[in-house]
């Protein structure tokens, strides 16, 4: 099995919140990764970076 098929949802749902985003963000952003494989650019770690998320 590849690596990448290990990241769904569960997996850009934890590595978003450990960006210190809220819930909310990450569920949203968790499922945009699911469903397109990218989350778009975001702002992470209370305001300070940004971030993204890609397949």
């Amino acid at each position: 099995m590849k690596k990448t098929e290990k990241r769904g949802w569960r997996w850009a749902y934890t590595k978003v919140r450990s960006l210190y985003c809220g819930r909310l963000t990450a569920i949203y952003r968790a499922t945009l990764f699911a469903l397109r494989g990218d989350t778009g650019r975001f702002w992470s770690h209370s305001g300070m970076m940004q971030s993204r998320l890609k397949r």
